[in-house]
């Protein structure tokens, strides 16, 4: 009688997959390194081209204040609140009026809002006692002020432009305590280039490149003043 065995069939599928020595895997490719010529000028480019980027923003910096300091001024004299940006004098020394932007100027915003509560309530309680309650509250009493009427005298200063109230029966104007007009957003200038048209077929930034290409624009200096600016930030425009 043959006793059973206990070998188990082979699978040949698994035994193909069995990862081969490490001897036998394929070598990596050696990696050929870059031309150097090549490689220099490359290096060569990006850092000098650091170097005209900071120059330029360091630039920037310096007209960007003089166009607003020279914006708030037009706004002041005349109220405008939008300019095209052409491109100027052309190598002839005529005027090239073709526009590449807008500049418009973009108004701060301010509210009024109650900074002194116990001053306003107090307000409101002697001059407009039937917008003026009082709650009590377990250890303690609360002093309410109507919420519509709040919003009333706030939106009044608002419109005014100063903590003031025109009482809308009798007309007499009161000053407002407690309250104030708070900056949200400083005024600023938008920046916009020109896009393409049929009557155009280049943007902008587009025809600022192809001015400067031209010799037509000078970007690596400020352009000389007519006279001495007095740029005092102190003294923007808010």
């Amino acid at each position: 009688m043959t006793a059973p065995t206990t070998e188990q069939p082979v699978d040949q599928a698994a035994e193909d997959t069995v990862e081969q020595p490490a001897a036998e895997q394929a070598v990596e490719k050696k990696v050929t390194p870059p031309d150097p010529a090549y490689l220099a000028a490359v290096l060569r480019q990006r850092l000098a081209m650091k170097a005209r980027l900071d120059a330029a923003e360091k630039l920037f910096e310096e007209v960007n204040v003089r166009a607003e300091y020279l914006l708030d001024q037009q706004h002041k004299a005349s109220k405008t609140t939008k300019a095209d940006v052409t491109l100027g004098a052309d190598l002839g020394g005529g005027e090239d009026d073709t526009k590449f932007g807008t500049v418009t100027r973009v108004p701060g915003q301010a509210e009024a809002e109650v900074t002194d509560r116990d001053a306003f309530a107090a307000w409101v309680r002697d001059t407009y006692p039937e917008h003026w309650t009082f709650r009590i509250i377990p250890a303690r009493t609360e002093i309410v002020v109507d919420a519509t009427f709040a919003a009333a005298v706030l939106a009044a200063v608002d419109a005014a432009g100063v903590p003031e109230y025109a009482d809308p029966d009798s007309g007499i104007v009161q000053e407002v305590p407690g309250v104030r007009i708070i900056p949200k957003r400083r005024r600023y200038w938008r920046w916009l280039f020109t896009r393409t048209s049929k009557r155009q077929p280049l943007d902008g930034r587009a025809l600022v490149a192809a001015a400067v290409e031209a010799g037509q624009l000078d970007l690596d200096r400020a352009v000389e003043a007519p006279a001495p600016l007095e740029l005092d930030p102190a003294g923007a425009e808010k």
